[in-house]
């Protein structure tokens, strides 16, 4: 299905900075009208989709309409929250300059618009663990006291019992359900804003790629229960003051799922392939927050060195002029 403008027929997209659906042809708000779609077929102007096994929402490589696949939004794969873009393109494309305009060895196309306008706003598909966590810990802790007395250096070594127990809830432990998208760059991301959570609505899609879920949330408890025990530990630890070190004798953390949503989260998107490289940058599309290894020219920075070398040499020339003379 595609968003329509009941005022001139374009397609209605949702628009993070107003919050509102938005028909950008006629500059119209909320004048949007589902048109249904059939398969994987264009319901603005029938050409074939080209969306991949797992796309819930794609553009229109003929027209450019943005078409929510219902099918792929229904039943099992209905999401049951969403987190809308808080920002569009032209605000991301800022930020990605804002940080890396200092770089300066980046190749010249990289920060150009015409690469930029590239990006790409996904709603990526999450799983989000409630969890309880009854955690026990049993260590050694050590204390170092050292002294002098006289000519004498004293070194006391204290060791102590240290116990924790603690039961703790855990809502909304988020793991990606999306297989492209690369996990340790995702949990960079982190966190969101869980106030912002809608219900799912399809309005919210439009204008954006979509993914449902790749992988189903038994498959994916794993990660989450490896983030609820290492949260607890790092929890315990953090009462654990005073000590030089603290060893480890035994942990145990038990787990006791209580719900599972899935739900669907804002990624803004670029890629961009240098040198044989595929560079890729992902940017929380509600925080802002940007994870990605910017590219180096290393012609540049060849340059850069030599005109270095240069001046150092022409300096140590003069000097040695000016010695001559002297």
């Amino acid at each position: 299905m595609i968003f329509q403008c009941e005022n001139c027929g374009g397609n209605v997209v949702y628009d993070p900075e107003k919050g509102k659906m938005h028909c950008p042809y006629c500059n119209s708000s909320d004048s949007e009208a589902g048109k249904p779609g059939v398969g994987l077929m264009c319901a603005g102007c029938g050409g074939q989709l080209l969306a991949g096994d797992f796309a819930s929402a794609c553009k229109c490589s003929y027209c450019g309409s943005y078409n929510i696949i219902e099918e792929r939004v229904q039943g099992e794969y209905t999401p049951h929250l969403v987190l809308p873009f808080r920002f569009g393109k032209k605000a991301a494309k800022e930020r990605i300059i804002e940080q890396f305009k200092k770089k300066r060895f980046l190749p010249s196309t990289f920060l150009s618009d015409a690469y930029l306008e590239r990006m790409e706003g996904n709603y990526v598909p999450f799983f989000l663990y409630d969890y309880f966590c009854r955690y026990h810990f049993e260590g050694t802790g050590k204390k170092v006291r050292v002294w002098t007395s006289g000519n004498t250096e004293y070194t006391e070594t204290s060791l102590y019992k240290v116990e924790r127990n603690m039961n703790v809830d855990f809502s909304k432990i988020p793991v990606d359900a999306s297989i492209k998208m690369e996990d340790g760059m995702m949990d960079l991301l982190e966190p969101y804003d869980y106030q912002a959570l809608e219900v799912f609505q399809e309005k919210y899609l439009s204008g954006f790629l979509a993914e449902r879920f790749n992988m189903d949330s038994n498959e994916l408890s794993v990660r989450a229960k490896e983030k609820v025990k290492s949260d607890a530990k790092q929890m315990a630890r953090n009462t654990m003051k005073g000590y030089q070190s603290i060893h480890t004798n035994y942990e145990q953390a038990d787990l006791d799922l209580k719900d599972t949503q899935y739900s669907l989260f804002p990624v803004w998107s670029y890629k961009y392939d240098y040198g044989g490289k595929k560079y890729r940058f992902h940017l929380n599309g509600q925080t802002g927050k940007l994870v990605g290894e910017a590219p180096v020219s290393y012609k540049k920075a060849a340059i850069y060195s030599g005109t270095v070398f240069m001046g150092v040499l022409a300096i140590f020339y003069l000097i040695g002029m000016i010695l001559e003379v002297l």
